[in-house]
């Protein structure tokens, strides 16, 4: 069981409509994003082909215990998430332990999950870990990270398993996207990780967010890049229900809160969480308008417009 995914499920549940009409007071889930760094160079990423236009920061011990204390208040569930690596934060495990009584969820790309690491996240009471992938063997992941560590992913989720023990929590999840792997391969990565993980997500690399003439790319890289990008699934649908403004709030590094989480670069603003209450930001007239053309299934808005479910559609 993985109590932070019946949460998000319990608040993702409905239509956008019923979603709207039964509005919760403060949002159910808040996305914390601790760092916009990353050290990982993944060409499909903002933050890893350095197309990303905000600067690469800390979050603040200040603007995350101020984001920790409302969440406290509200009973919400807490997702370590964003556009950088969070276990690159020296506070994680703190604010892990300062979060205690909360759920709490981080993804990683695992690099940081040593052994000491790894028993301290158990012991601090996170819920749940997703390790996220690229590609489905060694050579898949490399060519789209930039960086030989498909072993190292491995290594790392059996690390966070002995930490775990024999503890229901937390709750271990794996996630990758393909483009042109072979249903072989991809049988094969499933049979291969399947059982070192609680959940494994297998979806479609998106590059619908990356703006090639701003990616700084290696020489040969960007043929191959507009070859993968060639390669991108048409199975596109919009995700329906909306995961995201009905149900919570991003908080980027420097405190900004943005509409959602595929807004990397901070195009609707709502305000910053040390100066505004998070119960404010939830009815900004930007995020309700947002909420109010997707009650009528109109995603003719920018971030809405090339908004697509990628995930789970190989199963």
């Amino acid at each position: 069981m993985n109590p932070f995914q019946d949460r998000y499920d319990a608040c993702n549940g409905g239509t956008n409509a019923s979603k709207y009409a039964e509005l919760p007071d403060f949002p159910c889930i808040i996305d914390v994003e601790l760092t916009s760094s990353c050290n990982f160079r993944c060409l499909m990423c903002p933050t890893g082909n350095r197309s990303l236009k905000r600067p690469a920061v800390l979050m603040t011990d200040k603007t995350l215990l101020a984001i920790i204390d409302q969440c406290v208040e509200h009973d919400t569930a807490l997702r370590f998430i964003g556009w950088g690596e969070p276990t690159l934060h020296p506070v994680l495990v703190p604010a892990l332990r300062q979060a205690r009584g909360l759920l709490t969820h981080i993804n990683t790309n695992g690099s940081k999950i040593t052994p000491e690491f790894a028993f301290d996240l158990v012991e601090a009471g996170l819920s749940s870990i997703k390790f996220s992938f690229q590609g489905v063997d060694a050579e898949s992941y490399e060519e789209m990270r930039q960086i030989r560590f498909f072993e190292g992913m491995l290594k790392a989720i059996k690390v966070m398993r002995s930490a775990r023990g024999d503890r229901a929590l937390p709750y271990i999840a794996a996630s990758t996207s393909i483009t042109y792997e072979t249903p072989k391969m991809v049988e094969d990565f499933r049979a291969r990780l399947g059982p070192l993980v609680d959940r494994l997500s297998i979806g479609h690399t998106t590059f619908d967010f990356m703006d090639m003439s701003a990616v700084r790319l290696r020489p040969g890289q960007r043929a191959m890049l507009e070859r993968l990008k060639g390669l991108s699934s048409d199975a596109k649908q919009h995700p329906s229900p909306c995961p995201e403004v009905f149900q919570k709030l991003s908080i980027q590094a420097d405190g900004s809160v943005v509409l959602c989480c595929n807004d990397f670069d901070g195009t609707v603003n709502l305000g910053n969480v040390n100066a505004i209450p998070l119960s404010d930001l939830w009815r900004h007239p930007k995020i309700e308008a947002y909420r109010k053309r997707l009650v009528r299934d109109d995603y003719d808005a920018p971030l809405c417009r090339d908004c697509y479910d990628y995930m789970d559609l190989t199963g």
